[in-house]
């Protein structure tokens, strides 16, 4: 069985925020089970491959802490990260999440007047993170790249770096539900980012973009999922137990089973994850099979539907060469 990493949703779609941006508002919430827990990090943690990782996404899954699932969690030996907007941290939340080895994201999509689409949240926010690095928690920033940002890419980068104790930063595209970009905007953003960040900070600063495509150039593999060939890297469990393959496609359609019906090697041999993972690569139309980029984008992620095509185009022609000589000099 190949490794593949968990992507949990202990209260589905359930947020303190609800933000307007987010795709995944719509989906039910419920907080899981006590038996649920169990039942995944056991049957997980039996597998027959050395290196896991679990990662608690949403909604907004503190508020899944007075379930026990961090507890839980951290009495099996996984690989342990949480995505959250940072807003329900408190001191004895931070302190957990250091005694126990977690890796946590914030997500802050920039400054306070671009942070709007967030709502009211910033300087929550903000508090949260610096609970975070009170207690020497490892936490990476995230930002989504909207119409509320997306035209002031150097600002962003800007604050994210010289404001927060952490030198690893995230961009993700908003291509919907609301407030989504284009893909001439999307391009002119990483490149703003790219042409700050080359300057002085190629060493000093992870941008996980830009990672991958280092890492493309130098072992052949991305370690961004959308880069990907195939989209066969993790599974979705839900709070029900119900399992999906990406948290982009939680679909009735795409269901692969529950596992308290299913064994994980029926999951992972499923024909309908195999279908969807194939489906990446067959579905390329000519003129992403005709790009000089397809190696680095493979197509980008399939939720894009090619809408970012143009602005990944114009990124790679400015960044490659560049990243071509770092990776000299590396």
């Amino acid at each position: 069985m190949n490794p593949f990493s968990l992507l949990v949703k202990p209260v589905g779609g359930t947020c303190n925020l609800n933000c307007d941006y987010c795709f995944y508002k719509e989906h039910r919430g419920g907080k899981m089970s006590v038996e649920t827990m169990d039942q995944l990090f056991s049957s997980y943690a039996a597998l027959p491959f050395p290196a896991k990782a679990i990662a608690l996404q949403g909604g907004e899954p503190l508020l899944a802490w007075d379930t026990g699932i961090f507890q839980r969690l951290a009495a099996f030996p996984v690989d342990k990260s949480l995505q959250t907007n940072a807003t329900l941290v408190t001191e004895e939340i931070a302190e957990t999440l250091k005694r126990d080895n977690w890796l946590v994201g914030a997500s802050l999509d920039g400054p306070l007047e671009l942070n709007r689409l967030r709502g009211d949240s910033y300087e929550a926010i903000v508090a949260g993170i610096r609970r975070l690095e009170q207690a020497d928690v490892a936490y990476n920033l995230l930002s989504v790249v909207s119409q509320a940002n997306v035209r002031h890419p150097r600002e962003v980068y800007r604050f994210l770096r010289d404001n927060f104790q952490t030198n690893f930063l995230q961009f993700i595209e908003c291509t919907g539900p609301r407030d989504e970009i284009d893909g001439e905007s999307w391009g002119d953003f990483l490149i703003g980012v790219f042409d700050e960040w080359i300057k002085e900070d190629a060493r000093k600063v992870s941008i996980r973009l830009f990672d991958s495509i280092v890492s493309q150039m130098v072992l052949g593999r991305p370690t961004q999922c959308s880069f990907d060939r195939t989209c066969r890297q993790y599974l979705v469990i839900e709070h029900d137990g119900s399992v999906y393959p990406c948290d982009f496609h939680v679909r009735e359609d795409l269901r692969l089973g529950n596992i308290h019906t299913h064994t994980f090697r029926e999951l992972v041999d499923s024909p309908l994850y195999a279908r969807f993972a194939a489906a990446k690569t067959e579905n390329l139309p000519k003129a992403c099979r005709d790009c000089p980029y397809l190696s680095f984008c493979n197509g980008d992620c399939p939720r894009n539907h090619g809408l970012l095509c143009a602005g990944w185009k114009r990124f790679f022609a400015h960044a490659l060469p560049q990243f071509e000589e770092l990776v000299q000099d590396l």
